[in-house]
């Protein structure tokens, strides 16, 4: 489950006044399917939100989670799946790894917190690195944020707010784009001069529509708040000065849709300096799977915006 899907259920259980138990992945060894700081919320129903063992040790765990809900006392869960003869609930899980969590109720006495801080961080718009205390130590108990630089039995991980994906240009071609991002869990808004198109059910997924004057992108705009941005207008004058306007900005992904010509062709209309903008764009879009049709092309652009981000994020 993506951050995103992650912090709504949060937000409507929140909004209802539902106790939780918060299970947080603190350690890992040998092939797991989470690594540290990867979060599950369950509920007194035993519903749950978020994946930390692929399913396998779910169901477990929303029973440790009772013992939480009983007695509001934090505690860690370990999970050692490396010995060859391991058969977890009569299941071989083959995962060869070891993992350990921490499981603390949130409710309102303690106003859901830490997740009710983890959740503000993952809808923002910056890398945040937080650390979490692993046991009670220094009047700081087991599962309180605290501070990354100040010793102590914690451990740390970077929480990545969830893409935010700027199409500019909304035919036909945008509505898998934008289908397949929101079941990833991004937040996706279409831009176009057009607003007929705009009110296609086509976009019906995506979270903002725009209607601009390509000339005005950046004053209608605020192309700062976006992760990437794909130009697929098909109309060459509207691509210039999207183009022109994205020039001026260091995003982590940018591209324009077309064949490689097209996007010369285009770059040799803007003004310099545009030899880093020119490096960075990318045409045409989308990782090499031999995309021939509206959906294979959605899929492989967001595959490569997807390989990009994560390359950024570990060097």
């Amino acid at each position: 489950m993506s951050s995103r899907f992650l912090v709504q259920q949060f937000a409507a259980w929140r909004e209802r006044g539902e106790p939780l138990v918060l299970a947080t992945v603190l350690q890992t060894e040998g092939s797991t399917y989470s690594k540290t700081g990867r979060q599950l919320l369950i509920n007194r129903e035993h519903d749950y939100a978020g994946l930390v063992g692929g399913g396998c040790l779910e169901g477990d765990l929303v029973l440790r989670a009772d013992e939480v809900f009983a007695d509001g006392a934090a505690r860690v869960v370990t999970y050692d799946m490396r010995d060859d003869d391991d058969d977890l609930w009569g299941m071989g899980l083959g995962c060869r790894g070891m993992m350990s969590l921490l499981l603390q109720r949130l409710d309102a006495a303690n106003d859901w917190d830490p997740f009710s801080r983890l959740a503000e961080l993952m809808a923002g718009d910056t890398l945040a690195t937080v650390a979490l205390a692993t046991e009670d130590h220094d009047n700081i108990a087991a599962g309180q944020l605290v501070d990354p630089q100040v010793g102590g039995p914690a451990v740390c991980w970077t929480i990545r707010p969830w893409p935010r994906l700027l199409l500019l240009g909304a035919g036909p071609d945008t509505g898998p784009v934008v289908d397949i991002a929101a079941a990833l869990g991004w937040q996706i808004s279409v831009a176009d001069h057009r607003p007929d198109l705009l009110d296609a059910e086509y976009l019906r997924n995506a979270d903002t529509r725009h209607v601009v004057d390509p000339p005005k992108t950046n004053e209608q705009l605020d192309l700062t708040a976006y992760t990437a941005v794909c130009v697929m207008s098909h109309h060459l004058q509207s691509d210039l000065h999207y183009l022109r306007a994205l020039a001026q900005h260091e995003h982590p992904y940018v591209g324009v849709l077309g064949p490689v010509q097209r996007k010369q062709e285009l770059l040799a209309q803007l003004d310099q300096p545009a030899a880093t903008f020119a490096a960075r764009l990318r045409g045409p879009v989308g990782l090499s799977i031999g995309a021939d049709s509206p959906q294979t092309i959605a899929l492989a652009l967001l595959a490569e915006i997807q390989s990009e981000l994560a390359a950024q994020k570990n060097p």
